[in-house]
């Protein structure tokens, strides 16, 4: 008896792009749900397989590109990222800005996320509680494979602020280029805008 064999046929790079427009349109701010959205609505079955995070950042990248001279949106970058500079300078640990507004692909709902590595995420809400910062916490999802310990939503910012906190060692593990960009490498993008 033969086996039946299915053609497969990668769909990553449509549900990439759908995703993108996703994230900017509807301000989706989790990738993975932008993603697993997209799929959806190209009538894919859930099983599908999804793209990268940077596959959907790059095609939100030339989402940005080609639509981005929608409101104002090159300024918004820059007091995004004046904010980032602002809030990753009073932060007493390593800290790095990553995502849209670190790769300068922030859509009008974007927020500003920030990967911080301390010891637990206690010790930073109980940080933020000394500053009298607003904020409100998020547990993600204990199914996510790589996921922080804790996410600080911070509230009496100008644009939202992710502080997703991560286990100090994690620093170390991650190679330089996967951490983000530090408080010197955006102030030396500020310079440069």
């Amino acid at each position: 008896m033969k086996r039946k064999t299915y053609e497969a046929i990668d769909y990553r790079d449509e549900i990439a792009h759908v995703a993108a427009r996703l994230i900017f349109d509807e301000g989706i701010r989790d990738l993975a749900f932008a993603k697993r959205k997209a799929a959806k609505q190209l009538g894919l079955p859930p099983r599908t397989m999804l793209p990268s995070n940077e596959a959907v950042e790059a095609a939100l990248a030339e989402f940005v590109a080609e639509y981005g001279e929608i409101e104002n949106l090159p300024e918004q970058l820059t007091a995004m990222r004046r904010e980032a500079a602002h809030t990753l300078s009073w932060l007493p640990w390593p800290a790095y800005l990553v995502g849209a507004v670190a790769h300068g692909t922030a859509g009008p709902m974007s927020e500003i996320e920030i990967d911080l590595f301390a010891e637990s995420g206690k010790e930073v809400e109980i940080f933020l509680l000394n500053e009298h910062r607003h904020f409100r916490v998020h547990t993600p999802k204990a199914s996510a494979a790589r996921r922080p310990e804790t996410e600080l939503i911070l509230e009496d910012t100008p644009y939202p602020v992710r502080l997703r906190v991560w286990p100090a060692l994690d620093e170390r593990r991650r190679k330089k280029a996967e951490r983000g960009l530090t408080l010197a490498m955006l102030e030396q993008l500020l310079q440069e805008a």
